[in-house]
């Protein structure tokens, strides 16, 4: 995960967006706050669109107030695969 943030904060021709899918399922409370923190850091200085799938709706809720302060910027869209 460094790796692929460290990549995307230096490039300068590709589309400023960031595509991550549950990086931090099997990580420590801790841990993930701090990654939720720097993920702020990166949409707000980095001008990153940032895309973030969770099946977690516990961690979905802690990204929403984490992120409540961009107001309509914010967007969550909730699936359910259907029966």
């Amino acid at each position: 995960m460094s790796i692929f943030l460290a990549q995307n904060s230096q490039l300068t021709s590709a589309p400023p967006l960031m595509l991550i899918d549950d990086p931090i399922a099997h990580v420590d409370d801790l841990n993930a706050l701090s990654f939720l923190d720097h993920l702020r850091e990166i949409a707000v200085r980095g001008k990153r669109q940032i895309f973030f799938a969770t099946a977690n709706d516990k961690l979905a809720t802690l990204i929403e107030r984490k992120f409540d302060f961009l107001g309509n910027d914010f967007k969550k869209i909730a699936l359910n695969r259907g029966m």
